[in-house]
């Protein structure tokens, strides 16, 4: 056995087809195998080449393998049944590989794809179990609210997201990026196409495979939070700095305010505890002393001679669980003949929620099979059911209560000191423990998909196809709430009247989804002469969707102990009950044809046509959408050959394409027009109609064209493998909502608003690195660069046709332009703030300012530096003014006028990274194999409103990380950060406005999942009367490389240019998982 430079192959696996003779290579590379009859097939097969057969002629045989060139080999899915070899694509098509989809633990498998093809962003925005990640292809097509996701098919049926798919029962998932590959599918694709084929079965034995996979997740908060006693002695400071509620900034030891005199953390009026108390914080007196004996601690007041007593009960502990567990179960099984193939498998995914109590639960069933009835006809059956439960949230915890709950001040008093559980204070610092079984929910979805073909084979090279398709979707939820504790008094005394409700709401919505598709393909593929291929593809298509849905709530029900809408009160006196019902339907017909030439796999050639009529648009329905595409293999030339560049690079293809399709954005057109145009009114005591949605008639479709030119080539024998892409795509006739007059009686209506364009480049890497007997590394390598802008929008009088924004200095004088809101010639993502200068360090920093002032303050104070500046400030009107103190920033006057307002804000930075991408790489040594997947992103600015609001004190109830022990004292005065003052805002607002200060560099490079595995030896697997054996332990989300202070830097929220920040509500956690699999 050699390879193709001659060397022997030590190793190679030798077997004898129909029998279960079998052999590897010897250290020579030989091997010996008896009683093997003349004409039998053996079949060679060794790692990272190309399995090969050979016929026993009975003679000694000498055999040549080639090395494995799979990503030029591999085929990829064009849509409709056809399907085309990477040599011979003339468009951008990315395959993603069952390994990274099955890697980890994914309730959808859209988490596995952040950094897996180039162009694709996947926003993973919430660690809950049940969460949805967002899927953008080259940058989508929207900037002001609209979806940005792909069109999604599974086994030829439309989804709404990847959820609740099965990562394990996916075959292969294909994304189209350009137009000139998604134009076969019009109206839709605007956005690129994600195609999934579920597995198939194969012919010969069965074969029945379990994987099991049980995970630990750790609670991923990102922040160091500082200790209890750098948090009051920083607090304790924070309320002597307030200076807009002290004046002066002065402790007065019998001062009464709500900051000193009663129960808040900043506050050591208390000296003993009672049972309505929120907060465990005493003034130390000889009478509370025993205290300490009951695990309380005491430290001395930094601003005072008192002692303080305190205890901290860290509501992690209270609320949440660390590590929680997921569980994933597969079990499938395959096989078939020559007459018929199946696929069947269960699965069942299970996940622990940080909250106590919180889960999400999926049961997976699918079953495919095919059968050929005659030899002319084929059956292909796919059937896949989803039973999904969940509950994201505690019902007494706000959506916002994960970063809530740390940016909450400490020593809130979940427990009294004989351990029963107490309500603590208003959320976000809330004990659910109270209120452990007083909710009731019950949130469930049923999906069922079910596609049916039949393909004829009419003459030799042309079938004819008709597939069905259909998917239900249904969703019920129900909520009753029994008596629940509502504050500190109910915890206390939970029958009384104080802190306990009695409503018993309750409350149930159904939702159904019920999609058909039917379509007729006719598919006609010939070589003409061995050297021309021609590839016909025509077809039609009805499309059909109907939503319906229920919703009821109600309330002041006679009693907690049975639950039901029909017994909530509904009187003349009391209307508790409300409901609604809904309707949609919508309709698509469609047209389409894909022809395909090559002359000598050298001369490609591709076209596409598809049009559309869509039952939402009324006078335009119709549009058509065509595609083309060509390829030359320059590699096939002659020349190539004289050159003798075919040892260097083996295979090189010139691309280009060029193609238009749409996008269908329902959030904008509304529902069925009868239903969403007009809404009851009551006048004078009757009900009647009016209309509450101006409709628009002239309404267009929101096209999309693209034209992209690409280059790939193939070193060393394909054993490297590089794909450069250069794409430009305009969106025409954006549908937005334009802002209508009051004396209208309408808010807005839809309309075509403008143009926007997404521009880039992609390059995209595979390739063995080191190949020896026993050892292989493969790298797998991605980069985009992606530059979207506004190209036109509407005429509109303003300069670049503005939309909305602000009027701030350019920096030269008093001149002005805008920035946020829309204009043309703008990256959306962009986001507006104050510079800061520096520091005072001093008071001679101060003194240097003259008469300064500054009204850029969130809660509208002025800031004055000296006497001069403020009788500016009271010649203007002012009255809540506060001097600058050592420790404050100075902003930047962007005009010079020595006057800080909003028009000195500036754009601070842009949140969308320019540059994208990641790889994947895998060592394997015999049966050992490590795995590793990166993502990354580059030149983009994150802000980090966590840090600025503990620091800040925002609304005077934050806690602070421990970077409040670099913030400015007299005896710090280098420190990092301003000084720490009492809801900030308020006065001199040092961390609450967006500034440049917390403006950091987002890029990053964050490990998705590292995993190493083991196979066991085949004779260790033949005694366990199986084929295989694989162990693994996995990490996920196990960190990143980034400069930032924001933990999670790929996840930032961004609203219309004037407000940013990392939106962290529930981080994803980083988890520890181990997998078992194995084959029989």
């Amino acid at each position: 056995m050699l390879d193709n430079t001659g060397e022997t192959i030590i190793g190679a696996s030798v077997r004898v087809v129909g029998t279960k003779l079998g052999t590897v290579t010897d250290i020579d590379g030989k091997f010996t195998l008896a009683n093997v009859e003349k004409g039998s097939t053996l079949v060679i097969s060794y790692i990272g080449y190309t399995p090969q057969q050979v016929k026993f002629n009975g003679t000694p045989l000498t055999i040549t393998l080639k090395e494995d060139a799979k990503a030029l080999d591999e085929v990829v899915v064009m849509g409709y049944g056809v399907a085309q070899k990477r040599t011979k694509v003339t468009n951008s098509i990315a395959k993603v590989s069952e390994k990274t989809l099955t890697v980890g633990a994914n309730a959808n498998p859209a988490q596995a794809l952040a950094g897996a093809v180039s162009g694709v962003k996947v926003d993973i925005t919430s660690g809950s179990p049940a969460a949805t990640p967002s899927i953008t292809i080259r940058g989508g097509s929207n900037y002001d609210g609209g979806s940005n996701e792909p069109l999604i098919i599974v086994d030829g049926v439309i989804r709404s997201s990847l959820s609740d798919i099965n990562p394990n029962d996916i075959e292969s998932m294909d994304v189209m990026k350009d137009a000139g590959a998604t134009a076969l599918y019009g109206a839709r694709a605007g956005n690129g196409v994600i195609m999934i084929t579920t597995k198939q079965g194969k012919s010969g034995k069965a074969n029945v495979t379990f994987n099991a996979k049980v995970g630990l997740n750790y609670y991923n908060l990102g922040y160091n939070m500082c200790s209890d006693e750098d948090y009051l002695y920083y607090y304790r400071l924070a309320t002597q700095n307030c200076e807009w509620t002290l004046p002066g900034g002065k402790y007065a030891a019998n001062y009464n305010s709500n900051l000193y005199g009663t129960n808040t953390p900043g506050g050591i009026g208390r000296t003993e505890l009672s049972q309505g108390q929120s907060y465990n914080i005493l003034r130390k007196t000889d009478d509370n002393a025993y205290l300490l004996q009951k695990g309380w601690s005491e430290m001395l007041d930094p601003v005072s001679d008192n002692y303080i007593l305190y205890r901290n009960i860290d509501p992690l502990e209270v609320n949440g669980r660390s590590p929680y567990i997921t569980q994933d179960y597969n079990a499938s099984i395959s096989g078939g003949n020559d007459r018929g193939r199946y696929y069947a498998s269960l699965g069942l995914y299970d996940a622990d929620g940080f909250i106590k109590g919180t889960f999400y639960k999926r049961y997976n069933f699918a079953l495919t099979g095919s059968y050929k009835i005659t030899k002319w006809l084929e059956s292909n059956s796919v059937f896949n059911y989803t039973r999904a439960n969940w509950l994201n949230d505690d019902p007494s915890l706000s959506t916002t209560y994960f970063m809530n709950r740390a940016m909450a001040y400490k020593f809130v008093r979940y427990r009294d000191e004989d351990g029963n559980e107490l309500y603590g204070t208003n959320n976000p610092t809330i004990n659910v423990n109270v209120n452990k079984g007083n909710f009731d929910r019950d949130y469930q979805s049923d999906k069922f998909s079910m596609t049916q073909s039949l393909t004829a084979t009419l003459l030799p090279g042309l079938t004819l196809k008709g597939t069905m398709s259909w998917f239900y979707n249904e969703q019920y939820d129900e909520s009753f709430n029994h008596k629940y504790i509502t504050s500190q008094a109910g915890a206390v005394n939970p029958d009384g009247n104080n802190g306990v409700s009695r409503s018993y709401d309750t409350s149930a919505q159904f939702l159904r989804y019920f999609d058909q598709t039917y379509n007729l393909v006719a598919n006609f593929n010939r070589v003409f002469a061995e050297k021309h291929t021609v590839n016909v593809m025509a077809g039609t298509e009805f499309y059909k969707r109907r939503y319906r849905g229920f919703n009821a709530s109600g309330y002041n029900a006679p009693t907690g102990y049975f639950p039901g809408l029909g017994l909530t009160q509904n009187d003349a006196d009391v209307q508790s009950r409300s409901m609604s019902s809904w309707h949609n339907e919508e309709a698509i017909m469609s047209y389409f044809g894909r022809a395909e030439y090559d002359y000598m796999d050298k001369y490609l050639f591709a076209a596409t046509f598809r049009a559309d009529g869509y039952s939402r648009l009324v006078n335009n329905k119709w549009g058509t959408f065509p595609g083309v595409s060509g390829g030359w293999v320059f590699s096939k030339e002659n020349f190539w050959n004289k050159l003798g560049l075919e040892n260097i690079i083996t295979y090189g293809k010139l691309r280009a394409s060029y193609g238009m399709n749409a996008t269908i954005n329902s959030s904008y057109l509304g529902y069925y027009t009868l239903q969403g145009a007009y809404s009851a009114y009551k006048y004078d005591g009757a009900y009647g109609y009016r209309i509450s949605t101006l409709p628009n008639p002239n309404l267009k479709w929101e096209k999309t064209r693209t034209a992209e030119v690409g280059l790939d080539l193939g070193f060393l024998n394909n054993r490297f493998n590089l794909g450069m892409t250069y794409y430009n795509r305009l969106t025409m006739d954006k549908y937005s909502a334009l802002s209508l007059p009051r004396t209208t009686g309408f808010s807005t209506v839809t309309y075509n608003n403008g143009q926007y364009r997404n521009a880039g480049v992609e390059l995209d890497f595979q390739g063995t690195l080191l190949r020896t007997r026993d050892f292989q590394w493969t790298l797998n390598a991605n980069i985009t660069y992606n530059k979207n802008t506004i190209v036109k929008l509407p005429e509109n009088g303003l300069k670049n046709n503005r939309q909305g924004g602000s009027e701030v200095y350019t920096g030269n004088g008093n001149e002005t332009h805008y920035v946020g809101g829309y204009q043309e010639g703008q990256t959306p993502g962009s986001f507006v703030g104050y510079g800061v200068v520096k520091m005072a360090r001093s008071q001679a920093d101060i003194d240097a300012l003259g008469d300064y002032v500054d009204t850029g303050t969130t809660n509208g104070a002025g800031v004055y530096a000296n006497e001069a500046g403020r009788q500016r400030l009271l010649a203007a009107g002012y009255k809540n003014i506060v001097q600058l103190m050592p420790g404050d920033f100075i902003y930047e006057d962007r005009n010079g006028d020595n006057w800080v307002e909003s028009k000195d804000r500036k754009v601070l930075g842009n949140l969308t990274p320019k540059w994208t991408g990641g790889f994947n790489t895998t060592l394997t040594w015999k049966g050992l194999s490590l795995y590793a997947r990166f993502d990354m992103g580059f030149d983009f600015q994150v802000y980090d409103s966590n840090i600025a609001f503990w620091l800040g004190e925002g609304q005077g109830a934050m806690a602070f990380n421990d970077d409040v022990r670099n913030t400015w004292t007299p005896d710090n005065p280098g420190a990092k950060y301003p000084r720490v003052v009492w809801a900030s805002q308020f006065g001199t607002d040092n961390y609450i406005r967006t500034n440049s200060f917390f403006t950091q560099n987002g890029s990053y490079l964050a490990c998705r999942e590292l995993q190493l595995s083991y196979a066991l030896p085949k004779s260790i697997c033949e005694k366990l009367a199986c084929q295989g054996v694989t162990v693994s332990v996995t990490g996920q989300n196990l960190g990143y490389i980034k400069s930032c202070t924001i933990p999670l830097p790929d996840r930032t929220t961004y609203t219309n240019g004037n407000t940013a920040g990392n939106g962290g509500t529930y981080n994803v956690p980083r988890t520890l998982l181990f997998g078992l699999n194995v084959k029989f």
